[in-house]
């Protein structure tokens, strides 16, 4: 909770941002934990015991993209007229 994570910050895969925590540069490597202000890399965790899935459903933030992309196409659209 009441995480975050700075503008043009890249995290890399299953790496886990600690609550409270402010994330001031890249974490690029991935399979880690981090945590603190200014947040720091505090465990490394095992890729043997990390499960990747899929994600199903693509998000635009909170929109997900077919309907960003119906929006966006509707907005352009109007905008060039």
């Amino acid at each position: 909770m009441n995480s975050m994570i700075l503008p043009n910050v890249e995290l890399g895969d299953f790496t886990i941002v600690g609550s409270g925590s402010v994330v001031t540069k890249p974490f690029v490597e991935e399979y880690g934990v981090l945590a603190g202000d200014p947040a720091k890399l505090i465990r490394r965790l095992n890729p043997e015991d990390c499960i990747p899935f899929e994600v199903k459903k693509r998000y635009h933030g909170f929109i997900s993209a077919d309907k960003f992309s119906a929006f966006r196409d509707e907005f352009i659209s109007v905008k060039a007229s």
